[in-house]
């Protein structure tokens, strides 16, 4: 079926009351992507001209309504429609206007053209939203959750603002990462290239805390406590996902099992608490197994797993004293 004839199927299916909630679903997307102005418009002119014809044939004529009424009738219940449809829980709001909203899956990275030329790379399950055209004094984004690389390019006259769980990140011209999940008690910025400003998202009249970052700089932000630390670190392990690695630079266990259970749909328990502190760097593709992953870390923190129906129980491993070391 070619799509124009797969349009007005729908169309047609639309005007008729007889698409289901999925198809509807399709329906408001193309319409948002502006896929479905004309043939809209020629089903409800022709619904507005067969409505006329009966009305003529059994209402007299003094209470007949024009044909351009009928189409701002058909217009507002078309409007009413699209309201009720975005007020269901669930159904993603593809109408918000101006904005456009990018999300990845597992797995999946996507490359990000924006409208003033800049790029980003969007790392898995992560979420972006931008303008479809900056303002005259600024130049906003919106890293909703996950992990993102901007590369921006130079605008004295338009500051770009990275706004990512509680933080703005503020830059005329440079290169950085963010990463900011959910599941992290902590927004990490590193920066690659140029010069970057971190500061907390605190509320009016407030003095923000405030960090300047320079290559190879790095800032963690926690999100509970709302400490700002700067340390020294190697930018290129930062954005080694972009090349499809999944490395940790001296990053808490903690941060590493939450990584892991995002990645791989599992849940990740310490018998010993203490453990999550441990700090440790290790480097895997992406496309390695969970199992894989855990023997080498198990390997080189002297650890030991429990892997059973997605449940995985980290503990330390127990000494043998079956045969001690000679005196």
């Amino acid at each position: 079926m070619e799509e124009r004839q797969f349009l007005e199927i729908l169309v047609k299916r639309y005007v008729a009351n007889e698409l289901s909630e999925k198809e509807l679903e399709a329906f408001f997307h193309l319409l948002a992507e502006g896929k479905l102005d004309g043939l809209l418009n020629k089903y409800l002119d022709k619904e507005s001209g067969e409505i006329l014809k009966v009305k003529k044939t059994s209402v007299p004529k003094s209470r007949l309504l024009p044909i351009k009424t009928l189409s701002l009738a058909a217009s507002v219940i078309l409007l009413l429609g699209i309201v009720m449809f975005l007020a269901k829980p669930g159904i993603v709001n593809f109408l918000k206007i101006g904005i456009v909203a990018i999300e990845t899956k597992k797995g999946e990275r996507k490359e990000i053209r924006l409208p003033d030329g800049s790029t980003v790379w969007l790392n898995e399950s992560s979420k972006l939203e931008y303008p479809v055209k900056f303002g005259s004094e600024e130049r906003n984004v919106v890293l909703l959750d996950g992990e993102a690389y901007f590369d921006i390019k130079r605008d004295t006259t338009k500051p770009f603002n990275v706004e990512a769980s509680g933080t703005n990140t503020k830059v005329l011209g440079t290169a950085f990462n963010i990463r900011s999940y959910h599941f992290l008690e902590s927004v990490q910025v590193t920066v690659t290239r140029g010069k970057v400003q971190v500061e907390e998202a605190s509320d009016w009249g407030e003095k923000p805390q405030r960090k300047i970052l320079l290559p190879n700089e790095q800032v963690n932000f926690d999100t509970k406590t709302k400490s700002i630390e700067k340390t020294a670190v190697n930018s290129a392990n930062a954005v080694a996902w972009k090349d499809g690695k999944l490395l940790f630079d001296n990053e808490s266990f903690a941060n590493v099992t939450a990584i892991l259970e995002n990645k791989f749909g599992v849940k990740i328990a310490f018998a010993d608490e203490s453990m999550k502190s441990y700090h440790m760097s290790a480097e895997f593709t992406a496309t390695d197994s969970l199992r894989h992953i855990l023997e080498l870390l198990s390997l080189a923190n002297n650890l030991d797993y429990h892997f059973e129906n997605k449940q995985i129980t980290l503990l330390k491993k127990k000494r043998n004293n079956a045969n001690p070391l000679p005196m």
